[in-house]
């Protein structure tokens, strides 16, 4: 039996994705959501389809940096196998917000939504995860000003991560799209600098990134002016604009084929767009950048320092007594990972 781990699983291509997956015998899929009943209907849902299916939800808000630090323990603490498979794929936008929105931790909402719970979380699980496994972040084609019209018109602004973090220097003035095409390039270089690291260490572990292109019926533009939204997603426009279309169960398929296809195995460091492998931006592919967008992200995440100068994965949080702290709390990580109900 493997185990993959999907972030925002209860909706879109997430919750496509794991009826992919679900579909084939061996595997158990975790839905990691903040939405517990949202989730449970998904499970429900995918348990109608596939009555023998191995299927759990996890409790996993990205907006609390507690959160996702809880969300580790919780799985060790069960009979969860380790996990083979990690699908980064939660985010999206806020177009209805007429200012910057910051998360309990102190971060603008859509940055830490995006990238930096991602980046912590696979900090984090990489100790749980066991050779050879696979990890998956879910990108965009707005990454890349060379790759689409629409990169062009909001272009990603690299600068100090902690800019965007706090929505001040090069990221004050960026509108919603660009915002969120930074912090999904910010991501992609984070994958890139990860593989690098664990090819390093000898570890077997891929890592790639992902973009399904536009997908209309995704819940990541539901705060989009719905206007807006019907042209944006038309055909002619997305065309025009240099992407492409794709359906729930198209897009799940290949992200679903990228988790689980022997084809894939031991491919690592690439960017996948929709089915084919193409190169991400030149900037994202900068090495340099890359190293600096990870040790800045790792200092904002709180993650050791010692683990990031010896060019490891900073999977070692810098307050070790956080863990044990949150076992202890009235969230029990006894409870954080609760099997899903019969159908």
């Amino acid at each position: 039996m493997k185990t993959v781990v999907i972030t925002g699983a209860n909706a879109g291509i997430g919750l496509a994705t794991a009826r992919y997956l679900a579909a084939i015998p061996e595997w158990h899929v975790i839905l990691a959501c903040r939405n517990e009943q949202k989730a449970k209907t998904a499970i429900r849902d995918i348990k109608q389809r596939h009555p023998d299916v191995r299927i759990s939800f996890a409790p996993l808000d990205l907006f609390s940096l507690a959160s996702v630090r809880r969300l580790p323990a919780a799985l060790a603490s069960t009979k969860t196998p380790i996990i083979d498979a990690l699908v980064l794929n939660a985010g999206g936008i806020n177009m209805k917000a007429k200012s910057l929105e910051f998360t309990e931790d102190g971060f603008e909402r859509t940055f830490q939504l995006n990238f930096l719970g991602h980046f912590l979380l696979a900090n984090l699980l990489i100790e749980q995860m066991t050779a050879p496994a696979r990890i998956v972040f879910v990108s965009t084609d707005l990454h890349d000003p060379a790759a689409t019209r629409m990169g062009k018109l909001t272009p990603p602004k690299y600068g100090p991560v902690e800019d965007l973090a706090y929505g001040r220097g090069t990221a004050a003035k960026l509108k919603p799209m660009a915002r969120y095409g930074t912090a999904k390039m910010y991501a992609m270089m984070a994958a890139y600098e990860l593989d690098r690291r664990l090819q390093k260490m000898g570890k077997a572990i891929t890592v790639n990134s992902w973009s399904p292109g536009v997908v209309p019926t995704t819940q990541a533009g539901r705060d989009m002016n719905p206007v807006m939204k019907k042209i944006m997603t038309s055909r002619w426009f997305v065309n025009f604009m240099g992407s492409h279309l794709a359906t729930e169960d198209e897009a799940a398929q290949g992200l679903g084929v990228l988790v689980a296809g022997a084809k894939y195995s031991g491919v690592s460091g690439r960017y996948f767009d929709g089915f084919r492998e193409i190169p991400s931006s030149s900037e994202s592919r900068d090495e340099a950048k890359a190293r600096t967008v990870w040790e800045q992200s790792a200092r904002l995440a709180g993650l050791s320092k010692e683990n990031d100068e010896q060019a490891k994965p900073a999977w070692r949080a810098v307050e070790p007594g956080t863990v044990g702290q949150a076992e202890n709390s009235q969230h029990s990580n006894s409870h954080l990972l609760t099997n899903a109900p019969n159908g």
